[in-house]
């Protein structure tokens, strides 16, 4: 039976490097544009689900300092988004799930695209009794209906059921989009700088509501094509200096849309533009070889070469030793596995 057993999934979180802001229709998830990301190793949600001995579905999350707190019901999105997996798969076995994070939660570090991944593979494996990715395959799952699932969460968690660089083709129609990896096989690391751990008082799905009304989106939306292909053809050739500039530009345009929406979102930090300015400054004056993202949030990801990064995490702490540093690297995607519950 399948409630003699705890399913439990560990899935990353991913940096957009081309970032996807704005939906053509919220309910079916459909971006405005093409995204394209890199997705991480230690940053990750870990999940476990097992059959309840009754319901309601019972959902405790562990915030980092281990305080648990329960959800059963309400607009929680989790406990939505299981809602809709048991509507769309019809499966009706109550579940018991605990998760937690690896990472500060809600703050631009993609902690919905992790957790809304993991949640998807922890239920499903419960129901099904798959102990594996393999075995959810086996099951009807593969991977592609997977992040199907998982990006019926959250748009950005499709990206985090695969490893390494990862593109969401919005396609021409809701039924029309894909996620798949890229074939490129470059190892970077990312350095998450911590300017701060608060969660965002303006979450992400709110904000992609009033992108449209900032007079930036629409010549955004006829740059990113060429945009596109640039990082694409940077991660082929492994050429840090071009994937870098681009990125760059990335973050500072999805910025300038958001600081020029209605009403304004401002999720820089006085602090954000301080580390921006340095790692600038370092690289102009000093040579070093990294490069800036920023998400929907204050947070800076500094990615680098991982020769490189021991010395980007020595400056850093010396310029900025009240910041916690989370480093981290190219990663290889979800791991789904099973245990006796007793």
């Amino acid at each position: 039976m399948h409630n003699q057993y705890i399913f439990t999934a560990e899935v990353p979180s991913n940096i957009a490097l081309i970032k996807y802001w704005g939906k053509r229709d919220l309910a079916l998830q459909w971006p405005e544009n093409d995204s394209l990301s890199m997705t991480l190793d230690s940053a990750r949600t870990q999940t476990s689900a097992q059959i309840a001995a009754s319901g309601p579905d019972m959902i405790r999350r562990a915030d980092s300092q281990g305080v648990v707190t329960a959800y059963t019901s309400g607009s929680d999105k989790a406990v939505r988004h299981l809602a809709f997996l048991r509507r769309e798969l019809g499966f009706s076995a109550a579940l018991e799930i605990t998760t937690h994070n690896t990472f500060p939660t809600g703050c631009g570090i993609a902690s919905s695209a992790s957790g809304l991944g993991a949640l998807t593979l922890a239920a499903i494996a419960a129901w099904t009794g798959s102990a594996s990715l393999t075995e959810l395959e086996t099951a009807d799952f593969p991977r592609e209906r997977l992040a199907y699932l998982a990006r019926m969460g959250s748009g950005s968690a499709g990206r985090s059921l695969f490893g390494g660089y990862v593109t969401w083709h919005a396609g021409s129609s809701p039924s029309a989009q894909r996620i798949e990896p890229l074939a490129v096989d470059w190892p970077l690391t990312d350095i998450i700088v911590l300017v701060s751990r608060q969660e965002k008082a303006v979450g992400s799905s709110a904000g992609h509501l009033s992108v449209r009304s900032s007079p930036l989106f629409l010549p955004r939306l006829a740059g990113l094509p060429a945009r596109m292909r640039l990082v694409e053809a940077a991660l082929a050739a492994h050429d840090l200096p071009a994937l870098g500039n681009a990125i760059e530009a990335e973050a500072l345009e999805m910025h300038a849309v958001m600081l020029s929406s209605e009403p304004r979102l401002d999720y820089l930090q006085p602090r954000t533009s301080e580390v921006l300015a340095w790692l600038r400054q370092q690289r102009e004056e000093h040579g070093l070889a990294a490069y800036f993202t920023i998400d929907a949030g204050p947070n800076v990801h500094i990615i680098c070469a991982p020769h490189t990064a021991p010395e980007v995490v020595r400056r850093l702490n010396a310029a900025f030793p009240d910041l916690a540093l989370i480093t981290d690297r190219t990663g290889q995607g979800p791991l789904l596995y099973r245990r006796p519950t007793h």
